[in-house]
């Protein structure tokens, strides 16, 4: 089995080697020891739950110790991980329920009110919770100890057995799960490794959710293809990531450009010593030529921009690209810019980037049409995104196909809000444009048109959208028109005008 063990393989290899800390705990983890926690889950999993190979199990949880287990148990089962994003309403999990139909759900004691909430809807049959108390379900560290240390029997895993469903928002609204199987999670750890010469010796922050590509990808899972160490914290903080780099011997650290703009506001960044620091990497949004200048200049340290999509990577390209580019694919990915007519562009020109090769996921979960409409018959994956190479091969990101708002690295597509904000009794049409904002590089403004006699201000959007949509994705500014522009034919709002009158942050 090549696939699904790649922590027992360095168990055995080099059983001493530190492979986690866990600096939430204070727990160290040896190849060896985080194995034999691997195992246990995996005969929690199988022996008690009746976990086997293809079905499905969710987590919604904070980073942890316990969520590294699941997901490393799984993936030697043969099970598929499907994380869910806890920014979400209550009301928003029972999409992901119904077309994932998750076999068991773990998540913290965090999560458990929200758990209760959708239990008797889930359609779930188990429910675990990480931590001790009176929760939905059974208590992990209740059954721990009696569980075995060796190895669970062994599962064929092929390279196209889907090891991890990665939920991504649509278009159209409605989320769609990216199917990322075993062979395009390790080529994707395998062109990090060799495109960024990433070593046995490194060791980086996992700070990133957990339901977010870069959670596995950025760089948990390469860091442990090469027999080096993730630090593990519950979530991003910029004064305990920067005492970190410092303690820990950090080598290699990702993030995307609001969150390295929060550790140059720190107190603790000017005396934080970077000198075991090889490489930064930020991604998730446009890296502010301002922001790469002040590390060089303060840290002697190169930020290297990265480009990926949860479908196709995330790492894609190689960090030797000049300023303002992201570089040259990746050993093994395949690159195109394409016109509307799906012709290529010539250096220079501006295209959409269509990439291939075995990083790209298989598609989306019970969604046959859009992928087709994503992926072509001869395996190039369509990102929505433009681009332009120039005559050494350097690719320049230069803008988006799609409609969508890049907020602190995060995606938010606006036809899912849009839905929301059109549900209101006194909205009789509603856009929603992103703004610039000077700490999440952009957030969202709806812009409504009301029914005859309605009125509308932002406090009562903001409450009638809380169980409705996640706490990341509510419009922070709202402007009410008396008629929303559109084209006469079809109709459709022209948001490029909204933007030029409406593309300041102010309520209106």
């Amino acid at each position: 089995m090549i696939y699904g063990d790649w922590i027992g393989r360095w168990g055995r290899a080099r059983p001493h080697s530190e492979a986690m800390v866990d600096a939430i705990t204070g727990t160290r983890y040896t190849y060896a020891e985080l194995a034999t926690e691997i195992n246990r889950m995996a005969h929690l999993l199988a022996g008690r739950l009746g976990v086997q190979k293809g079905d499905r199990v969710s987590c919604l949880s904070f980073n942890r110790a316990e969520y590294i287990f699941l997901f490393l148990a799984l993936s030697r089962l043969g099970a598929v991980m499907v994380p869910l994003n806890f920014r979400l309403a209550q009301g928003e999990f029972l999409y992901f329920f119904e077309d994932s139909k998750p076999k068991a759900l773990f998540y913290d004691a965090d999560h458990a009110e929200t758990v209760a909430g959708f239990r008797d809807r889930s359609g779930i049959e188990s429910f675990v919770c990480f931590d001790r108390g009176d929760h939905p379900g059974e208590s992990l560290p209740e059954l721990w100890d009696d569980l075995s240390p060796q190895d669970p029997p062994q599962v064929e895993i092929g390279p196209d057995d889907p090891q991890l469903v990665i939920y991504t928002s649509g278009t159209t609204g409605q989320p769609k799960g990216a199917l990322l199987t075993h062979v395009m999670l390790s080529s994707n750890a395998l062109n990090t490794v060799l495109g960024w010469d990433m070593r046995a010796a490194d060791r980086t922050i996992l700070h990133s959710a957990m339901f977010y590509t870069a959670g596995w990808n950025v760089f948990t899972l390469p860091v442990f293809q090469t027999g080096g160490c993730n630090v593990l914290v519950r979530s991003f903080d910029p004064d305990l990531i920067l005492e970190l780099i410092a303690k820990e011997a950090i080598t290699t650290f990702f993030g995307v450009p609001t969150m390295f703009q929060m550790l140059l506001d720190s107190p603790g960044f000017e005396e934080t010593d970077f000198s075991t620091v090889r490489f930064l990497v930020s991604g998730g949004a446009p890296l502010p030529r301002e922001l790469m200048e002040i590390y060089l200049e303060k840290k002697k340290i190169r930020i290297w921009e990265g480009y990926g999509l949860t479908e196709v990577g995330p790492n894609c390209f190689m960090a030797n690209g000049k300023l303002g580019t992201v570089g040259h694919p990746m050993p093994m990915v395949d690159l195109i810019l394409m016109d509307d007519d799906g012709n290529p562009v010539p250096a220079e020109e501006k295209g959409e980037i269509w990439m291939r090769g075995p990083h790209v996921c298989n598609g989306y979960l019970n969604k046959p049409k859009a992928t087709a409409e994503a992926i072509t018959q001869e395996g190039w994956f369509k990102t929505g995104d433009l681009g332009r190479l120039d005559a050494d091969g350097h690719l320049s990101i230069v803008g988006r196909k799609k409609d969508m708002i890049i907020s602190g690295g995060i995606n938010i597509y606006p036809a899912e809000i849009e839905a929301a904000v059109g549900a209101h009794p006194a909205v009789a049409g509603a856009a929603v444009i992103g703004v610039p904002d000077p700490k999440w590089g952009e957030v969202g403004k709806a812009v409504v048109e009301l029914n005859p006699g309605g009125s509308l201000t932002f406090e009562e959007l903001s409450e009638f959208l809380r169980d409705r949509l996640g706490k990341y994705k509510l419009p922070k500014y709202l402007a009410v028109v008396e008629e929303l522009p559109r084209t006469p034919a079809s109709g459709k709002i022209q948001k490029f005008i909204l933007k030029k009158k409406h593309g300041g942050p102010d309520h209106e």
